[in-house]
């Protein structure tokens, strides 16, 4: 089982300043999302397919939602999960379908506020995408009490590896060299090319499931921290 052109400066430039934006409205959003849509995961085997849709420049754009307070089970409790975000609403991420040869954008939105252990230290550093790099700005460098204009803007950073303390999530696929980790209450986009046709395996590289060693429920279950990724 697998585990897992050059990009513009203006698309670069727009998406430091977008990703602020998207954290203004997720934080608006975030207790309905958190604790009204995050509850209706669909049940395993009950599968919902989501395509990528065109996006500027040639690129396919996929946007991702990592939400908390999922009722798993009466006997696990909560468990975190990742979505799609589409025209309809939050969908399963149990099977994503992309365009094979193509330049993806991919955003993740992510409402956990917790950091989890790495399976492996190595998945801190981003790995697979355009310039090894990821943008991502985060709650903690949004500070709204400070400065004459009342906003200092201190995200948007584009780095190559995130502090193992900051990680919540990964969104990995071991099979394409692909390695995206999330930091906690953050908003990351990150660029990458599909290759040839094939069925991959992603998943979460933290243990952010139940069990002793956190690898359980979530972690192993498609549409939770894991899924199917088709490239046709």
């Amino acid at each position: 089982m697998a585990r897992p052109r050059g990009d513009p400066m203006n698309s670069r430039s727009r998406d430091a300043i977008l990703i602020v934006a998207a954290l203004a409205i997720s934080a608006g959003a975030g207790i309905g999302i958190g604790w009204g849509l995050a509850t209706t995961v669909p049940a395993s085997g009950s599968v919902t397919t989501v395509t990528a849709t065109g996006g500027a420049q040639g690129e396919t754009s996929v946007t991702l939602v990592i939400t908390t307070g999922n009722a798993y089970n009466s006997t696990i409790g909560d468990q975190p999960a990742y979505y799609v975000l589409g025209p309809d609403g939050l969908k399963s991420s149990a099977n994503l379908t992309f365009p094979s040869n193509s330049l993806i954008k991919l955003t993740i939105i992510c409402y956990d506020d917790g950091n989890a252990s790495l399976v492996d230290p190595q998945d801190a550093n981003v790995q697979g995408t355009v310039n090894g790099t990821i943008t991502y700005a985060n709650n903690d460098d949004v500070n709204s009490s400070q400065g004459a204009n009342g906003i200092i803007i201190q995200g948007g950073q584009t780095v190559t590896s995130v502090p193992t303390a900051m990680i919540a999530h990964t969104f990995t696929i071991t099979a394409l060299k692909l390695n995206i980790p999330v930091p906690l209450s953050s908003t990351v986009v990150a660029y990458f090319k599909t290759g040839g046709s094939g069925t991959f395996q992603w998943f979460c590289m933290t243990a952010c499931g139940s069990g002793p060693a956190g690898t359980a429920g979530a972690m192993e279950t498609p549409g939770w921290m894991t899924g199917d990724l088709e490239v046709t």
